[in-house]
């Protein structure tokens, strides 16, 4: 396809992506039924096992570029929980993620607030890819909800609380960093989560 012809497709395949994303919001209640039955299916729960382990293994690599603010692939696990598995049975793994993470890593005190973050991380996920095709524009949205409402204003909140430093003061910085993650998380995301839907395909696995 050339430049001009792709130029001229954009808006039709801007219209194509709302139409799509506005049906899976239409099928969100038999989603999250479905999602919920994740959390019977023996198979599931083995692939969620699964991804827990790399989540802890991932863990280690994470560092962090601020006192309060961490930085590693660890949204790439709540990402596949939430695309394989939904909403429900996703931010709930991804919670118990989190509390396994800081079970087997202990750094600072531990608040639940964090894990509520992981929780609705793997609910935003599993909103906007489960059952559903993997597009910039849905995992865009999931990533602009998570960086700058989840991460940077709650995650904000709980440092404030935690830390009594002034939430006006620390948000900038947490703001400014979620910010440039963005491009470079959902390109990630673009490139990774097409292979591994394709390889469990293909290995006729459900991860």
């Amino acid at each position: 396809m050339s430049v001009k012809a792709f130029v001229t497709r954009i808006p039709s395949m801007a219209r194509e992506s709302l139409a799509d994303l506005a049906g899976s919001f239409r099928e969100l209640p038999e989603n999250l039924c479905r999602s919920a039955g994740e959390l019977k299916n023996v198979r599931s729960l083995c692939g969620i096992a699964m991804l827990l382990a790399v989540a802890v293994a991932l863990n280690y690599t994470s560092f962090y570029i601020l006192p309060t603010f961490k930085i590693g692939p660890g949204y790439i696990v709540t990402a596949l929980l939430g695309t394989f598995y939904g909403p429900v049975a996703g931010g709930l793994a991804a919670g118990l993620g989190d509390i396994i993470k800081y079970l087997l890593k202990p750094e600072g005190t531990f608040f639940f607030g964090y894990t509520l973050n992981a929780m609705l991380g793997g609910v935003l996920y599993g909103l906007f890819l489960y059952k559903a095709k993997v597009s910039v524009l849905r995992c865009t949205l999931a990533k602009l909800i998570i960086n700058l409402l989840v991460n940077a204003g709650l995650g904000t909140l709980w440092s404030s609380i935690l830390y009594g430093k002034a939430f006006a003061v620390i948000l900038p910085a947490r703001l400014a960093a979620n910010v440039i993650k963005i491009p470079f998380e959902v390109i990630i995301l673009m490139v990774l989560l097409p292979l591994v839907i394709a390889a469990a395909r293909r290995a006729k696995v459900r991860v």
